[in-house]
């Protein structure tokens, strides 16, 4: 009996030693992630960029504190802030909308909707803030997004979209966009004229 109970002890101290040890290590991870946000924003030599990158760690950080306990939120949060760091602004865009769209509690909600709008703001600088004729939309999506009122950003959305010079990875950030920030198919389709099929490039 001895025997027995020193082995069950033995194996919850492994468990425990192990569970604490896989929570540092995500921990760390996090950290790791926000930092290469921050970096990439300062290294970009964009200053709208490295200050959506500040405001984004600081915001991701917050809700990722609050988020403790709930492993299946804080993965989307992680997930989406990977896919921006890694350039899939598209994948960001709708892991972000999964996150802002989960079961939270309404301050975690509020922190998740504020993580999106920074995080798609980040994302729509970093790929469109060069975009010929699209400097002032992208201005006005930005600032939109950063204030937490994403509705005034829909004309320039949809001016975006419809750029003729949008490369295919962009076309998917902007479908992407669309779809977050315009949501149902009709109202996409009743605002944007027809729908993304009627855009140069789209639905081919």
């Amino acid at each position: 009996m001895k025997t027995l109970t020193a082995m069950l002890l033995r194996s919850a101290l492994v468990f425990a030693l192990t569970a604490g040890l896989a929570q540092d290590c995500a921990a760390q991870s996090f950290a790791d992630l926000l930092g290469q946000i921050t970096a990439a924003g300062k290294t970009s030599g964009d200053a709208t960029l490295k200050s959506l990158g500040g405001t984004l760690t600081t915001k991701a950080q917050s809700l990722n504190t609050s988020l403790a306990g709930n492993t299946g939120a804080q993965g989307l949060l992680q997930n989406g802030l990977s896919s921006l760091l890694s350039g899939n602004g598209a994948n960001s865009l709708g892991t972000f909308a999964k996150l802002s769209a989960a079961k939270l509690t309404p301050e975690q909600t509020k922190l998740a909707k504020e993580v999106g709008n920074v995080g798609s703001a980040y994302i729509v600088q970093k790929n469109f803030s060069s975009l010929e004729g699209a400097q002032g939309d992208v201005a006005q999506i930005v600032n939109s997004l950063r204030k937490g009122t994403p509705t005034a950003a829909i004309p320039s959305i949809q001016n975006v979209a419809q750029n003729a010079k949008l490369t295919p990875a962009q076309k998917e950030v902007a479908t992407s966009l669309v779809n977050q920030y315009v949501p149902g198919a009709k109202k996409v389709g009743d605002l944007l004229g027809g729908g993304l099929k009627s855009f140069p490039g789209f639905g081919k």
